[in-house]
């Protein structure tokens, strides 16, 4: 029995909430908070959503929607466009590819995943931004930055957890 108009457009609703809630998080993260320099060590709430979505459903967050999304997130912030696109799409590649290593296993070997692709993402677009503007830039924002998004992990994958059971098919 084939499903009925409804149910295919409902599994299309579902299987785009990953992207919704990636541009969402973009939008976020843009808001202006009235705290000095608060837009340099913000923390990066688009990669942990990649890293997550990427381990768990890659199914429904194709490299396409992750180089739109981050192409998005380099225009609204300002980073050199095409920077956090390349990043993020290159995180959900690793997570795809070593998704084995993180599922069923305990959160903290999850955590610690994030942590080396955090950090790692951060050196990344500290060094091609230092580059593209030919200045050495303090990289203390950088670390800052880093340990924020890492230290912030736990919490969105809370709701990212629940979002993955409560409203997406199981796969």
């Amino acid at each position: 029995m084939s499903p009925t108009l409804s149910q295919q457009l409902d599994a299309l609703a579902r299987n785009l909430i990953p992207a919704a809630l990636g541009i969402l998080l973009v939008l976020f993260s843009t808001i202006p908070y009235s705290l000095p320099a608060f837009g340099a060590v913000a923390p990066n709430f688009v990669l942990m959503a990649v890293f997550y979505w990427a381990v768990f459903r890659s199914d429904a967050l194709s490299p396409i929607t992750v180089f739109l999304i981050g192409l998005l997130q380099d225009i609204l912030i300002g980073t050199p466009p095409g920077l956090n696109a390349a990043i993020l799409v290159l995180v959900r590649t690793f997570a795809v590819s070593q998704n084995r290593v993180f599922r069923g296993k305990s959160f903290m070997v999850l955590w610690f995943g994030f942590v080396v692709v955090g950090l790692s993402a951060a050196f990344a677009e500290w060094l091609i931004t230092a580059i593209y503007h030919l200045d050495f830039l303090d990289p203390r924002l950088v670390l800052v930055r880093a340990a924020m998004t890492i230290a912030l992990f736990p919490f969105l994958v809370w709701l990212f957890s629940w979002t993955h059971q409560k409203l997406l098919p199981q796969n």
